[in-house]
């Protein structure tokens, strides 16, 4: 991705081949993206401080413009930073956004049980992550408001296609079409909810890759020639390995170095379509990575996962266990759009058509403060360039040489690395850790808001010096 130079033209790039019908309504847009991403916050009023700015912002968000247009001008943008790459991940997952409905006069939804009164929206949404494990933006979102629960068996509203997976399908063939159109192969990555026929397929059909959980350990399959359960099927495999991965902090589950062990296996699975009523066949090949000792009061790591990629050694079993935990990528930004930096679920928009286009938008700025966060941990050693123009790096070499330098530091004129870069924009946005690895979303967004605006001045004094 080329290094941007403010958020202006980061917001230009983002939407360079946005269609809305009208120059003004795309012109529009890039403003809102822009101010989204100095200010970001889920009430319009708390983003734009000019009335008329605000009311403009206003009228787009309650405006025509679908809200499948602009995610497929974030799509277009996010696909060309990953044209030279050979692949590029996609993590797929479900989510929800609870939203401010007391007197359920809104057109949302019921979110989790529908006993609740909790009120919202159901998101499915892809981002993309390049081979290196840093997000490159957004791929597709979908929505909707769920109702009252249909008539019927669970069985029946499968054949009438009338349960979320049909959401989860048209997201991947959407992604599989974008992709196909740009020349960029996706890797697909899904949790437990992907072990289903209609997504199996759908994942077939994409003509890329895929890691998908195991939900249903003892379905039966094929494999070895024998037919029977998933689960003793590739319990009977050896052990191929141990392998070590480095576990985040989770809600239950403080940080750790898990060893797994691992088997590979291939088996056919046999895939109902409750719509024809038929069986369909499908190979795959399976790793089995499990831990068998965890530490005491943490619940052991099991990960048994499908995939289309051929896995005949141990390194290639690394390869399949690696691409599933950048699927953690899309959880962070869930945390960063949803309650950290962006707050999208504080907005008090009335309808969902409204509520969608704005948190669109969010979603593109909380990418990219999580790009900022993600390459500092795994490009730690790559010029600051990679990501910040020029002008950002010499306004923020300033803001840390007046603002928040310590004495015995040494502030040279050299660029950066992108992990000093962002260390010191979380320093900006008030972080108080002592290495980049460790800087949150949080205080980088912060801190990126504020170097916005400080390299804003920064131009400006600079170009009034060179004029006199």
């Amino acid at each position: 991705m080329e290094a941007l130079t403010d958020a202006k033209e980061w917001a230009r790039e983002q939407l360079a081949t946005a269609s809305f019908g009208n120059a003004r309504r795309r012109m529009r847009c890039e403003s809102m993206l822009r101010r989204a991403a100095e200010r970001p916050a889920g009430r319009l009023t708390e983003v734009f401080d000019d009335a008329a700015e605000l009311q403009a912002a206003y009228n787009f968000v309650e405006g025509s413009v679908a809200p499948e247009a602009i995610v497929g001008a974030l799509a277009e943008a996010t696909l060309r930073a990953a044209c030279d790459d050979p692949f590029v991940y996609v993590p797929v997952d479900g989510s929800s956004l609870s939203l401010t409905d007391r007197s359920k006069s809104k057109d949302f939804g019921s979110i989790g049980m529908r006993a609740y009164p909790t009120r919202g929206l159901k998101v499915i949404d892809a981002i993309a992550v390049d081979p290196h494990g840093t997000p490159l933006g957004l791929l597709a979102l979908r929505s909707w408001a769920r109702g009252a629960k249909k008539p019927g068996s669970r069985w029946v509203r499968r054949r009438d296609g009338d349960t979320e997976m049909q959401h989860w399908v048209q997201v991947i063939d959407q992604v599989a079409d974008n992709a196909k159109a740009a020349k960029v192969t996706p890797w697909f990555v899904i949790d437990r909810e992907g072990d289903c026929g209609d997504i199996l397929r759908s994942l077939t059909r994409s003509e890329g890759l895929f890691t998908v959980r195991v939900a249903q350990h003892r379905r039966h399959c094929i494999g070895g020639g024998k037919r029977g359960a998933l689960i003793k099927y590739m319990g009977r495999r050896p052990v191929l390995g141990t392998h070590f991965v480095d576990l985040p902090r989770g809600p239950q589950r403080s940080p750790r170095v898990a060893a797994l062990e691992v088997r590979i296996g291939r088996v056919t699975l046999d895939l109902p379509d409750h719509r024809t009523g038929q069986r369909t066949p499908l190979e795959v090949h399976i790793v089995w990575a499990s831990e068998r000792h965890p530490p005491r009061g943490q619940e052991a790591l099991d990960w048994m996962l499908l995939t289309n990629r051929p896995v005949h050694s141990p390194a290639h079993a690394v390869d399949i266990i690696e691409s599933y935990c950048h699927r953690w990528r899309i959880e962070d930004f869930h945390r960063t759009w949803k309650r950290g930096h962006c707050r999208v679920e504080d907005t008090q928009l009335r309808s969902r058509d409204h509520v969608v286009r704005w948190a669109i938008m969010l979603a593109a700025v909380a990418l990219r403060v999580e790009r900022l966060k993600h390459l500092a941990r795994t490009q730690p050693d790559s010029p600051a360039t990679v990501e910040l123009s020029p002008m950002e790096i010499d306004a923020l070499r300033a803001a840390k040489r007046t603002r928040f330098k310590k004495r015995t530091e040494t502030i040279t004129d050299a660029i950066p690395s992108i992990a000093t870069a962002v260390f010191w924009i979380a320093q900006f946005g008030g972080f108080q850790g002592k290495t980049a690895a460790h800087a949150g979303a949080t205080t980088i967004g912060r801190g990126l808001q504020k170097l916005l605006v400080f390299a804003a001045g920064f131009a400006a004094a600079r170009k009034i010096s060179h004029e006199h």
